[in-house]
């Protein structure tokens, strides 16, 4: 089966190629970024192919549907985006929304013009904004209701992508992430600021201590849960009529991840500090999201409780030493 990726710099890319490729499939990857040196080196090592990697702009629809007929991948994922944080002024707000509204809506129309190839779009838990804290847990009943310009575009992009769908005859599954982290993480220019996992983790391996301004747990979702998901739809092919969520059904805090590396990292020292402006905090102070929908459609469940990915991250980073 070849899979084209779009987005395959970013880390979920990434990790989805590396997670398709291991068990075989053959993978397409396009983005406007180069993949890192690490991929291009251990790719070609595992059991699938990669294919080609094509430099896209996912706001030209004609490159999109162009890249897309020469390769006539069995499913598309479309997990490109633009992610700001803190001041969006206009030209970023407008980027932003070409990148996250546009985008999927190219991809929707790259899908229809090849038979049978199934769409997979990439959304974000960022979409509940200011209704994140309605409810024990985010499902189909809680209305979004985004406040950042990240979220009002991924909402768009979203409610836009599955209208196209329905009038082009596509099927197309929608899927929330919830907030990832992990293997194959660094910061890009889309996604300027890295999880606070990673700062963390690479504050503790450089031997420099950290503060944690915030201890609320959180769902965070390890790299290789949200690859092995995103593969579940690509496997069961089945569209959705409204967006999945894509959670790790538990939860812990910045706290519980900083007394992970302490027993892991000889000499790391973090303390707790709300008080701290300068301190690590979690931005998703939101309920978790479901996780029950997907599971019935797919059969996935995450695998990575904090503990193993932990281990599976410092194991990787420490790889890339060697």
């Amino acid at each position: 089966m070849t899979v084209l990726v779009v987005g395959a710099a970013g880390f979920v890319g990434l990790a989805l190629m590396e997670h398709l490729l291991a068990r075989g499939d053959a993978v397409v990857a396009a983005d406007l970024e180069a993949l890192p040196p690490r991929a291009l080196r251990e790719f070609p090592s595992l059991p699938g192919r990669l294919l080609a990697v094509e430099r896209l702009d996912v706001t030209d629809a004609g490159a999109y549907a162009g890249l897309a007929q020469r390769h006539r991948p069995r499913a598309i994922v479309h997990l490109a985006a633009v992610t700001p944080l803190g001041r969006v002024p206009p030209r970023l707000a407008r980027r932003t929304a070409e990148v996250n509204v546009v985008g999927p809506l190219n991809a929707v129309a790259a899908a229809a013009e090849i038979p049978g190839c199934f769409l997979v779009a990439s959304s974000s838990g960022s979409v509940f904004g200011g209704a994140g804290f309605d409810a024990p847990v985010l499902d189909a009943t809680i209305r979004p209701d985004p406040r950042s310009a990240y979220g009002v575009a991924k909402f768009a992009g979203e409610r836009m992508s599955l209208l196209a769908a329905q009038e082009a005859g596509v099927d197309l599954a929608v899927v929330r992430l919830s907030s990832a982290f992990g293997r194959w993480e660094r910061a890009t220019p889309a996604r300027p600021v890295a999880s606070p996992m990673l700062r963390l983790t690479e504050s503790a391996l450089a031997g420099r201590g950290a503060v944690v301004a915030d201890d609320g747990p959180r769902d965070f979702i390890y790299a290789a849960d949200v690859a092995a998901g995103l593969a579940s739809l690509v496997d069961t092919a089945k569209a959705a009529a409204q967006p999945l969520h894509l959670a790790p059904g538990l939860m812990w805090s910045l706290a519980d991840w900083c007394a992970g590396l302490a027993r892991r990292i000889p000499g790391f020292a973090w303390k707790l500090d709300p008080a701290d402006p300068q301190g690590e905090v979690a931005a998703n102070g939101r309920a978790p999201m479901e996780t029950e929908t997907l599971a019935r459609l797919t059969g996935f469940r995450a695998a990575f409780d904090m503990e193993r990915a932990m281990a599976d991250d410092l194991a990787w980073r420490r790889a890339a030493e060697d």
